[in-house]
């Protein structure tokens, strides 16, 4: 009995999505060298992951379109990432599995490929809430200066 309940808290914590907290997301962002990335500031890139996924890691959904979306920045199958969606491309080249990552090094790596190619504009949720919008709400707090 105790094998079975050990195994089960052990699956759920594996299961269970970890929600980052904004200034984690800020700090993790700049480090990996978001802030300015293609012309944007940090605030877009925080505000677009805040709308995606709330900044949960490891959120995954079927998608409206075609595959599912991976991720903090809910990176979608078909096209960017490899999870046996027939006829996917996977563009980022690597497994839609790497983009549930804590340390978010793969999800960023694949979100500057896809800014660069298609702009933040790639995001529905980013051109509804950010775009246009003040963004300097997203990283005060945080100790960035």
């Amino acid at each position: 009995m105790r094998l079975v309940v050990v195994v089960c808290l052990m699956w759920l914590a594996v299961c269970e999505s970890r929600r980052l907290s904004r200034c984690e997301v800020v700090r993790i962002f700049k480090q990996q060298g978001l802030e300015g990335f293609e012309g944007f500031n940090l605030g877009n890139y925080v505000c677009m992951a805040y709308w995606e996924s709330k900044w949960k890691t490891h959120k995954v959904r079927d998608s409206s379109e075609m595959g599912k979306d991976y991720g903090i920045f809910q990176i979608n199958s078909f096209k960017w990432c490899e999870d046996g969606t027939v006829g996917g491309k996977n563009l980022c080249k690597l497994p839609c599995g790497a983009l549930l990552n804590d340390n978010l090094k793969a999800s960023i790596d694949c979100l500057k490929l896809i800014v660069r190619r298609e702009g933040l504009k790639s995001w529905d949720t980013w051109d509804n809430y950010c775009n246009g919008r003040k963004m300097s709400r997203w990283v005060r707090g945080c100790g960035l200066m």
